[in-house]
């Protein structure tokens, strides 16, 4: 009788007409939904006597320009899902998909399930889930919701088999620290006060009513569910309004592990001991030990010790361990802790760091002192070890403690597993699972929950979207929902700006236009949280001191706070656009907020509308980079970006190297994400585009600061800029970039460096003279490696610690020559050149000879030829340029012997007999033998024939760059 009650009550009671449909929105719509803009709030007091009023989709709606209130409320509740819409009333609405359910969704408990089916808005006050069972009998509403509730679990997928983890203190602080600064609140509400708040502490209570709900998380799930979720949303929630925030499983376990923090001291999380002696550690491996990511990367094993010791480590080098627990002290007072270690080691008490002993070193000890009151105190020790021997111990001193090993009597850590709240066994029933089908179809929940094995027959036609009366009497908008229709609990303004929409409906079958678009986007997706556009949005007062900066960086607001989109579609390329939205790329690595991943299915479209939206009509066409000519302007560009220019570096990054003062953004991505004409117009008046910004004018009113570099010509030097920063490929750093901590310098005579070079082999020679053009010869295969000018080498890396690795150049325009033989015997001047060279392909090194200035003639021989091989550097009007020597002995001349002196992609050879390779080296070569410009194997040679007489030959190469 009651379930024929039910359905005799969903029969009759229609919304917007006599016969409709109606949605089940979601029954798992929980934690964390980022809805669009829009909400009127329910007033506080209604929120106070927990009367669910409203739904909360983020920041008020009416105050985005072209954003209609109405029509994002259609879209965000899905409307459509239950009243069947043209087309392109659909496309334009774009309305919210739901989350999924079953195969591919999340593991949601039992008890969650009944609480949010059972009071939906009362569970999670302003959730966009409708309340279908309002109205309802209080014994036929409980035997819905338990017959739906084991449907539900029924289609879920199966329980993980790992056990829940245990309460780890230092993972919750981590967890609070990256929920309140990666972005979470920006939408949700916080739920600590900021750490550095710049005036008075916000009101967290206030906040929760202008905040998209997260549910009660401790009841939901487990915490490897919510962890897996938050990495992955889009799969779960594919419509984007719960974006990615690129987080790593580690990240995404201490969110989990902080959200669901009640499990730690609930009295029915479990029966395991809270408390257990000694430390929990988790072990990992790498390459390079000194380069595991504690907080990012997985471990390769984890359990407890008693205490501070490297037992745990599987192997004698290139790992790494991180201990954790709590320390209890006896006494307040100056404590003083000590980490002793090979190689490096930091302790952290709470979130603060105490002792800093990182770096590759042998046995040392260092130590950091702290004010604490007694009682109990998060402690974290990481370790790691890069290679040869190992050993570490953690001591303290204090009030009544003799400086002593850290003993495992104050040592202790959580032993009780995070189990949701509430958590009692369930067995599914078949019969309830038979009868909470019936419900997931008869409810029409199939209207957005599409579920695998569910049949859509049964599903109740509603009227079309198109014949909705908005004044009817009996709507799931009237003033009074009846039962039986979903209930959303509108406020009576959300009810209005609904009634209004439709009363203009025929609007909706035309596409949005592109300011509108984007508008209804960001509105959609709570962009206006984080970012301004047109005078609208960024964050508010109130949350504005949860953005802050990864590390110590004095940027003021740029660095913290997420940039302005106004105008950005004439700002930022469109193919940057899709990569930021899309791709998760990045520039702005000292920014904590992160840019959320929303899907390209749902935002896709969005960097042609802000194109469309914000581009100029007249605006220029992007400059080709590598045009004729363009390499020559880099080089001033280039120039003017270092030391000896305009010192850009001195604010910012450069090619993923640190500026030399602040890290400013990357100036090596201008050319992927800016548009020229914006380009330009931001160096001429950066406070124009930027207001606020502390980018200095370089050319005020027009004229240039900086008079030597094109005699001061403000159009020339901009271009010279762009040509530099547009190039991919920065092996030509700026001047000034890379500060050597040992560097060696060239200053009256050359000098040499024998070591590891990068590009040169294990053999390196590198030779730096001092007109500042340099180059590192290979030993192993006999062959001049690489060229390059400015700074020589930094010889820091091989005289500390254990000097391991590859030293790059120090300076800047590098420049790789072709790797194999230099030499070779050819069949004819068609043949391919050979790949082997060193002694397999008979060269032998027989060292080098240094004259009065230092500088170095090799000697080395091929088959029965002795070659005396000498670089010299010459200073050039511009920029230092090499010549070489090649000299050749022969008691029995070689017959076709030739000399390749280039490889490149494109090589043109120029009126005055040199070759231009790649738009990068102008390359002479003369001797007895006439060069000759060949292509094979898809790519073009400079090859020179050979010519002995009596017994000897010369090749001198030139190579300017």
């Amino acid at each position: 009788m009651a379930q024929q009650n039910l359905l005799s009550a969903v029969i009759m009671r229609t919304c917007f007409s006599s016969s409709t449909r109606w949605s089940l929105l979601s029954v798992r719509l929980v934690a964390g939904l980022l809805a669009g803009l829009v909400a009127w709030l329910p007033a506080p007091s209604a929120r106070a006597q927990n009367q669910p009023t409203g739904v909360i989709l983020g920041l008020l709606p009416e105050t985005v320009p072209g954003v209609d209130a109405g029509e994002l409320l259609l879209a965000e509740l899905n409307c459509v899902g239950c009243h069947a819409a043209a087309n392109p009333v659909k496309q334009r609405l774009a309305s919210k998909r739901p989350p999924t359910l079953g195969e591919g969704g999340l593991r949601i408990t039992p008890q969650y399930l009944r609480d949010f089916l059972t009071n939906p808005h009362g569970d999670k006050p302003g959730t966009t889930m409708p309340d279908l069972l309002h109205g309802m009998a209080a014994g036929e509403k409980a035997e819905a919701v338990e017959a739906l509730t084991h449907f539900l679990t029924s289609i879920m997928p199966a329980p993980a088999a790992t056990a829940a983890p245990t309460g780890d203190l230092f993972v919750v602080q981590r967890g609070k620290q990256l929920f309140h600064s990666v972005g979470c609140v920006a939408c949700h509400a916080p739920q600590e006060a900021p750490p550095a708040a710049a005036g008075a502490a916000p009101d967290l209570e206030a906040l929760k009513l202008v905040s998209v709900p997260l549910g009660n998380q401790a009841r939901k799930t487990t915490v490897s569910e919510l962890a897996k979720f938050l990495m992955n949303p889009l799969k779960v929630r594919p419509s984007g309004r719960m974006p990615s925030l690129n987080l790593n499983e580690s990240e995404a376990t201490a969110i989990a592990m902080y959200l669901q923090r009640a499990q730690l001291t609930a009295t029915d999380a479990g029966g395991a001991p809270v408390r257990a002696a000694g430390l929990k550690y988790e072990y990992f491996e790498a390459g390079d030990g000194a380069k595991i990511k504690f907080d990012k990367d997985k471990p390769v094993a984890s359990g407890s010790v008693e205490r501070f010791v490297p037992t745990p480590a599987k192997r004698k080098d290139n790992f790494g361990l991180k201990f954790s627990g709590v320390i209890t002290l006896a006494k307040a007072g100056d404590y003083t802790f000590y980490t002793s270690s090979d190689d490096g080691s930091f302790l952290y008490i709470g979130d603060t760091k105490i002792v800093d002993n990182g770096g590759v070193h042998p046995p040392q000890e260092r130590k950091g002192t702290i004010k604490l009151p007694a009682g109990d105190h998060p402690i974290l020790v990481t370790f790691f070890n890069g290679g040869a021997g190992f050993e570490l111990k953690v001591s303290y001193e204090g009030p009544g403690v003799a400086k002593q090993e850290i003993p495992t009597k104050v040592l202790s850590h959580l032993g009780r597993p995070m189990l949701p709240l509430g958590e009692t066994k369930f067995a599914v029933e078949d019969a309830k699972v038979a009868r909470g089908k019936e419900l997931f179809v008869s409810l029409n929940c199939l209207s957005c929950h599409q579920v695998k094995g569910v049949p859509t027959d049964g599903l109740l036609a509603a009227r079309d979207f198109a014949a909705l009366n908005p004044a009817a009497a009996k709507s799931c908008v009237a003033d009074q929902v009846p039962a039986g229709l979903p209930q959303f609990y509108l406020t009576a303004s959300q009810r209005a700006a609904i009634r209004a929409t439709l009363a203009k409906r025929a609007a909706l079958s035309q596409p949005l236009g592109h300011k509108e678009q984007v508008g209804r986007t960001l509105a959609t997706f709570n962009c206006f949280a984080c970012h301004a556009r047109d005078g609208q949005g960024g964050p508010g007062t109130a949350r504005a001191d949860y953005f802050g900066v990864n590390g110590e960086v004095d940027l003021g607001d740029e660095g913290r706070m997420p940039p302005t989109l106004h105008a950005v579609g004439a700002k930022l390329q469109a193919s940057w656009m899709k990569t930021v939205l899309t791709e998760a790329g990045a520039v702005r690595p000292y920014m904590a907020t992160r840019m959320p991943q929303f899907g390209a299915a749902n935002v896709g479209h969005l960097p042609a509308a802000l194109e469309l939206a914000d581009a100029p009509a007249d605006a220029p066409p992007q400059p080709n980079g590598f045009a004729p000519g363009a390499a020559e302007a880099a080089k001033h560009g280039r120039r003017l970006v270092g030391t000896t220019g305009l010192s850009c570096i001195a604010c910012h990054n450069f090619a993923g190297n640190k500026s030399l003062g602040v890290p400013a953004l990357d100036l090596a991505t201008t050319g992927q994400r800016l548009k020229w004409d914006w380009f330009r117009r931001y160096l001429l008046d950066p406070a124009s585009l930027r207001p606020g910004t502390r980018m200095p004018p370089f050319w005020p009113e027009g004229k240039a600061v900086n008079k030597d570099v094109l005699a001061g010509n403000t159009e020339k030097q901009i271009d010279a800029l762009w040509m530099y920063l547009a190039r991919k490929n920065f092996t030509d750093l700026p001047v000034g970039l890379v500060q050597g901590k040992m560097e060696i310098q060239a200053t009256n005579e050359a000098v040499i460096y024998r070591n590891f070079i990068d590009g040169a082999g294990s053999r390196a020679i590198g030779v730096g003279y001092p007109e500042k053009a340099n180059l590192a010869f290979d030993a192993n295969d006999v062959r001049l490696a690489l060229i390059w000018q400015g700074a020589f080498i930094d010889a820091a890396r091989h005289r500390t610690g254990r000097g391991v690795g590859f030293e790059k150049p120090l300076g800047g325009n590098v420049l790789k020559l072709p790797a194999g033989p230099e030499f070779a015997v050819l069949a004819d001047e068609k043949a391919a050149w050979p790949t082997d060279a060193g002694k397999k392909a008979e060269f032998q090194m027989r060292g080098y000879r240094l004259d009065e200035q230092q500088r170095p003639t090799f000697r080395y021989s091929f088959k029965t030829v002795e070659i005396e091989d000498f670089p010299t550097a010459v200073a050039g009007e511009e920029d230092p340029f090499l010549q070489r020597t090649l000299t050749l002995k022969a008691a029995t001349p070689v017959d076709n012997l030739w000399f390749r002196a280039a490889v490149g992609a494109k090589i043109v050879a120029q009126a005055d007999g040199s070759f231009l390779v790649d738009e990068r080296l102008k390359l002479r070569v003369t001797g007895e033998g006439k060069a000759v410009l060949r292509e094979v194997g898809g790519k073009q040679e400079v090859i020179v024939p050979v010519k002995f007489n009596g017994g000897a030959a010369k090749l001198v190469e030139e190579f300017k760059w």
